[in-house]
């Protein structure tokens, strides 16, 4: 099948319809058109995340990261155990990725 969009379609929505696809390809993560086009092929589009809530904590994660780094570099700490994140970090990334693999397949 070609990636290439060639082709257009023109629908027209209620402003109620309008803002509720605006408003899950947000929460997708998805641009309304890719959201439209993989509901339109699928039936349906899991939303398995709020990403902008995963964003945040990602971003709240790196912070926190940046301070310890700042820290340590001024001679303030010198060792962090780690393992107990890093560990939690890899079971969020593995479970992430085995969800968006499991959605791209269907």
């Amino acid at each position: 099948m070609s990636n290439k969009k060639d082709r257009a379609f023109t629908v027209r929505f209620t402003e109620e319809q309008f803002q509720h696809i605006l408003e899950q390809s947000e929460l997708a993560m998805m641009s309304p058109s890719n959201y439209i086009r993989a509901a339109a092929m699928r039936g349906k589009v899991n939303i398995i995340l709020d990403g902008k809530l995963v964003a945040r904590e990602l971003k709240a994660i790196g912070n926190n990261l940046n301070q310890l780094t700042v820290l340590a570099n001024m001679g303030h700490i010198s060792t962090i155990n780690l393992e107990q994140a890093h560990e939690d970090l890899s079971k969020l990334y593995d479970a992430f990725f085995a969800l968006a693999d499991n959605e791209v397949r269907q």
